[in-house]
């Protein structure tokens, strides 16, 4: 079969397990299968060049910027998913649709070709009528200047390249990563699901780690493993590590492995400044599957903080196969992962 796997991010361009997992599919598939990629443009970042992978969409930020970009990305991804269908896949299989412009999913999805989802996070629920481009061609309130903006996108939208309804009916089958994120996320009115199933997410490293010699450090070391955002919750780690000291006298270290937001982080750094705890926090940035697998073993506890409704983190998972002991919030699909077998 020729399949067609379209995502916003794809390695080495990656900022969590969606993207690995994504990966990992796509290896196992060209077994059997002829594979291409359609996702975003590297944005500066050196990539291999890879015949198979077409980076040709555009990646938008949720503000205004992104807003005044998403008419011309639109027309670009539009033109990028119709010379993909020109390769004729057998199925088009779709990942995170976030950042990325809708539009080349609304073309695949008025096609003929067979259709799926794998939903790993909350975007699908705001599937076309959350575009930055595509909401604009729907009925809403606005301020006289939106107006006028809304105005031209539907102008554009006239040309024969284009002509998108949001809202058109689809048909899709769709693949949930959790139980949780099913629950949490609307299925949009127009979307109707003709096959769904629930199947959890796999470490790409889960082999690896559950390999390790575990080899805990002489003092308390507790992990963090993830992207260092407000939503994760490092926060509450440097929170949770100051109260050890002074409430329990336990001075442990927290090590926080991962790729880091700027601002955040700078905002970390200071709250660890002001609860006395900064000479305790590490901050070591995205590491390598072997690094990891080696914190991993000196750890004394792995902290799962989020605090958002996270799908089904697949830290969780490593650290059990690491035997390291888990310290999680139960919130999303977390708990779900947290059982025996």
């Amino acid at each position: 079969m020729k399949l067609l796997v379209v995502s916003n991010l794809y390695p080495p361009i990656a900022f969590g397990g969606y993207e690995v997992e994504c990966a990992g599919v796509v290896e196992r598939l060209r077994e059997h299968h002829d594979v291409r990629v359609l996702t975003s443009r590297p944005g500066g970042a050196e990539v291999p060049d890879d015949p198979e992978i077409w980076r040709e969409l555009d990646l938008l930020t949720p503000d205004e910027r992104g807003a005044l970009r998403a008419p011309r990305a639109a027309v670009r991804a539009v033109a990028a998913a119709r010379k993909a269908l020109e390769w004729e896949p057998d199925l088009v299989y779709v990942w995170n649709g976030s950042s990325i412009p809708h539009a080349a999913l609304r073309v695949i999805a008025d096609s003929e070709v067979p259709l799926a989802f794998r939903i790993c996070e909350h975007w699908f629920g705001g599937l076309f009528v959350e575009d930055q481009f595509l909401r604009e061609l729907l009925p809403a309130e606005r301020g006289a200047a939106r107006r006028i903006w809304s105005v031209g996108c539907r102008l554009l939208n006239r040309r024969r390249s284009l002509r998108l309804d949001p809202t058109a009916p689809l048909r899709t089958a769709i693949s949930w990563n959790s139980e949780a994120i099913k629950r949490l996320v609307e299925t949009p009115a127009f979307v109707e699901p003709v096959l769904e199933r629930i199947t959890h997410s796999v470490p790409r490293y889960g082999d690896r780690y559950a390999a390790i010699v575990r080899d805990p450090a002489p003092e308390p070391e507790i992990l963090y493993v993830g992207r260092v955002t407000p939503y994760k919750g490092v926060w509450l780690a440097i929170e949770a590590l100051a109260a050890l000291r002074s409430e329990h006298g336990i001075a442990a270290r927290l090590e926080v492995v991962g790729p880091e937001d700027a601002q955040h982080g700078a905002e970390l750094r200071q709250t660890a400044e002001r609860l006395g705890v900064a000479d305790l926090v590490r901050w070591n940035g995205q590491q390598t599957p072997e690094q990891v697998a080696a914190a991993l073993a000196r750890a004394h506890a792995l902290i799962v903080p989020s605090v958002w409704d996270e799908p089904f983190p697949l830290v969780t998972i490593e650290g059990a196969l690491a035997r390291v002991p888990l310290v999680a919030a139960d919130v999303g699909g977390i708990g779900e992962g947290m059982h025996d077998e």
